[in-house]
C-alpha cells in the first residue's frame, strides 16, 4: 500500500509538471488552485506553508539540483575557486541544499548587508586584509551584475557562505597561529625551560548559527564579555582613527620639555597626549603647566613608568612608540581573551603574569587585588584555567623532583648537613606518616650519578621558614602550580617580580583567605587565624570551588578605565604570530 502511494505521488507530480508547462493561466484563482495541488505533490512540500507560489517551488527545485551538482558532483571544479569546502558541504547539507543568501525573489538583502556591515565596522580587521578584500570583491560583483543567471547566484551564495565562515572564525577564535606557538614552547621545554599555555577553544556551532540567527545577533553573543574585552575593543577603535590620520609625530629631546617652560614642542607633547586620551584639559596649551603634568603622569602610569610628570628618556621612548605598534599589541591581547573562558561566574580569580598582580572579582566587581611573584625566566608560570578546590593552613612543602635533582642534591654533596640545617626531611615516599631517613647516611653522589633521585622525596615541615609560607590555595593541575604565601616578602617590593619556580606567591594570603571564609560555612576566619599561630596542618575543602585564570595580557583595560601596557615577561608577544585578516 505504501509503495502504491509513493508511485501515485510520482505520477501526479509528473503529470502536473506537464500540465503546468502547457497551460497559460488566466486568473489568480486558477493559479492558486494549481499551486495548492503542486505544493502537496512536491517532494519538499513539508518545507512550505499555504502561501507558497509556483515560482518559489520551481526556483527551489532547480536551485537544489544545481547546488547539489556544484557541492557534490562537481566539487573539484567548485572548490578550485571557493574556500572552506568542508564547512560549505556541512552547512548546505543541513539546509537541504537550498540557497542561504538568495531565494526566488533574488538576493536576501537584509542578511547579506548585515554580514557586510559587520565586516565593514570590525576594527579588528585590516582594510588590506584578506577578509575585507573578499567582502569588497563580492559586494562589487553583486552591485555591478544586473542580469544574474541562477548559476551565477548560486556561485555567489557559496562565496557568501565561505566569507561568513571566514569572518566568524576570525571573530570567535582570533588569528594567533597557536600551532606554531606551541611548537616554539616545545623547543623551550627541550632547552630545559618550563613553558606551557593551555588553549581554550570556544564551543560554537558556526553552521547552526548561520542557519538560525541574524549575523548581528551572532556577533553580539560571541563577543567576549569578560576581561574588559569590549573596552579594549573601544580603545582599538580610537587608535584606528589616529592611524587613519597618519599616526603621531615623534617627540624630540628638547629643553622645552620641562615644567613651566613653553614652545612648539610642548604643544606637540600636549597634542600627542590628547590623541592617547591622557590630556583632559579644555584646550591645547604651549606651556608645560600643571594640567599637562597630570597628563604626563597618567601616560606614565599606563605604561608602567614612575609617575613623576617629567619627560625623561624612558617616557620619551614610550611616547615614540608608533600607533601601529600599539594596535598590534591590542589585537594580540584581544585574540588571547577570545581563547579564555567567558566568565558568567559570580566569583573568580585572575592572575595576570605580565602585570604581576592577582585580582579577585565578585558580582562583577573587583573586591581584592595584590602583588604576586611569578615564575622566573627558566620556570615560566603556565597559562591555564582551573578551580581552587581546597585551602591548606600550615602546609608541608613537597619539593618537586626537578628541584631535588638540580638544587637539593648538589647542595647535599657539598654539605651533608644542608637539610638538617634548614629543617628539611627525606622519605622514600610522600606519605608524611613514614618516618624520615637520615640524609647524612645516603651516598648522594651515587644517587645523582645513577639517576635514582626520584626514589627520595624531600619535604619541608610547616613553620615560619616554610617556602609556601602559612597558607596555600590549591587547584590540582598537571603543572603542580598553585597560589601560596611566602616567607620571602622582600620580593613584593620590586617592580619586576619573576623569581619563583613556577608557583604564584601572593602578597596578602590572609586577606585572600578572608574572601573564601565569607562564602564557606566550614571556614571560620577567627579560628583559622588561631591555627596559623601554630604548626598543625589543616585542610579546608571548598563546597563551591572558585574559578582561577592565570592569564598573559600585555595590554588590557583596568578598573580605572585606562588602557595599560605591561612588559612581555616571557617573550611570548614575539613568539605569537597572527594571520593578518
Amino acid at each position: 500500500m505504501h509503495l502504491f502511494k509513493n508511485i501515485l505521488i510520482i505520477v501526479l507530480t509528473t503529470a502536473l509538471a506537464v500540465v503546468l508547462e502547457a497551460v497559460t493561466l488566466s486568473s489568480a484563482e486558477g493559479l492558486n488552485t494549481i499551486n495548492n495541488n503542486f505544493q502537496k505533490a512536491s517532494t519538499n512540500y513539508k518545507d512550505y506553508d499555504d502561501s507558497v507560489t509556483f515560482t518559489q517551488i520551481i526556483y527551489d527545485e532547480k536551485s537544489i539540483k544545481a547546488l547539489m551538482s556544484k557541492i557534490i558532483t562537481n566539487e573539484a571544479q567548485t572548490f578550485s575557486h571557493i574556500s572552506n569546502k568542508e564547512f560549505i558541504q556541512d552547512v548546505y547539507q543541513r539546509h537541504g541544499y537550498r540557497p542561504i543568501w538568495f531565494d526566488y525573489k533574488g538576493i536576501r538583502k537584509a542578511a547579506v548587508y548585515d554580514l557586510f556591515n559587520n565586516i565593514e565596522k570590525d576594527d579588528t580587521l585590516e582594510n588590506s586584509g584578506a577578509i575585507k578584500k573578499e567582502y569588497r570583491a563580492i559586494k562589487k560583483e553583486i552591485a555591478t551584475t544586473k542580469n544574474r543567471t541562477l548559476d551565477h547566484e548560486l556561485d555567489l551564495d557559496l562565496k557568501l557562505t565561505s566569507l561568513y565562515y571566514r569572518f566568524m572564525k576570525h571573530h570567535i577564535y582570533g588569528d594567533i597561529n597557536w600551532w606554531s606557538f606551541q611548537r616554539k614552547l616545545s623547543l623551550l621545554r627541550k632547552n630545559h625551560i618550563a613553558a606551557n599555555w593551555v588553549i581554550n577553544t570556544p564551543k560554537y556551532d558556526i553552521a547552526d548559527m548561520l542557519l538560525r540567527y541574524r549575523i548581528s545577533y551572532v556577533v553580539e553573543i560571541t563577543t567576549p564579555s569578560s576581561f574588559n574585552y569590549r573596552k579594549l575593543k573601544k580603545e582599538l577603535s580610537r587608535l584606528r582613527k589616529v592611524q587613519a590620520q597618519g599616526g603621531w609625530r615623534k617627540i624630540p629631546n628638547s629643553s622645552q620639555l620641562h615644567y613651566g617652560r613653553s614652545g612648539k614642542v610642548v604643544k606637540q607633547l600636549a597634542q600627542r597626549l590628547q590623541s592617547e586620551g591622557d590630556y583632559l584639559c579644555s584646550q591645547i596649551t604651549s606651556t608645560y603647566d600643571n594640567c599637562l603634568k597630570k597628563a604626563v603622569k597618567r601616560f606614565q602610569k599606563r605604561h608602567g613608568l614612575a609617575q613623576t610628570g617629567n619627560i625623561n628618556s624612558a617616557t620619551r621612548k614610550k611616547l615614540n612608540l608608533s600607533v601601529n605598534w600599539k594596535i598590534k599589541k591590542i589585537l594580540l591581547n584581544m585574540d588571547r581573551i577570545k581563547r579564555l573562558p567567558d566568565q558568567p561566574e559570580d566569583r573568580y580569580v585572575m592572575v595576570n603574569i605580565p602585570e604581576f598582580r592577582l585580582f579577585y572579582r565578585e558580582n562583577n566587581q573587583q573586591k581584592l587585588t595584590m602583588r604576586v611573584v611569578v615564575g622566573d625566566k627558566k620556570h615560566h608560570t603556565p597559562i591555564f584555567s582551573n578551580k581552587i578546590s581546597f585551602i591548606v593552613l600550615n602546609p608541608y612543602w613537597l619539593i618537586p623532583d626537578s628541584i631535588v635533582q638540580k638544587e637539593m642534591i648538589p647542595h647535599l654533596m657539598k654539605n651533608p648537613n644542608y637539610l638538617i640545617d634548614r629543617g628539611y626531611e627525606v622519605r622514600k615516599n610522600y606519605s608524611l606518616k613514614s618516618p624520615p631517613i637520615d640524609s647524612t647516611k645516603v651516598n648522594w653522589a651515587k644517587v645523582l650519578r645513577t639517576g635514582q633521585t626520584k626514589k627520595y622525596k624531600f619535604s619541608q615541615p610547616p613553620g615560619d621558614k616554610n617556602a609556601l609560607g602559612k597558607i596555600k590555595f590549591k587547584f590540582p593541575n598537571q603543572f603542580a602550580v598553585y597560589l601560596h604565601d611566602t616567607p620571602a616578602k622582600k620580593y613584593f617590593k620590586k617592580g619586576f617580580r619573576a623569581f619563583s619556580h613556577g608557583c604564584i606567591r601572593i602578597e596578602q594570603p590572609r586577606a585572600f583567605l578572608a574572601t573564601f571564609a565569607k562564602h564557606e560555612p566550614n571556614i571560620n576566619y577567627n579560628r583559622a587565624k588561631r591555627i596559623l599561630q601554630g604548626k598543625t596542618k589543616t585542610q579546608y575543602n571548598l563546597s563551591q570551588p572558585v574559578p582561577v585564570h592565570i592569564v598573559y595580557l600585555t595590554a588590557r583595560v583596568k578598573r580605572d578605565g585606562l588602557l595599560h601596557y605591561f612588559p612581555d615577561v616571557y617573550g611570548y608577544d614575539a613568539k605569537q604570530t597572527r594571520t593578518i585578516h
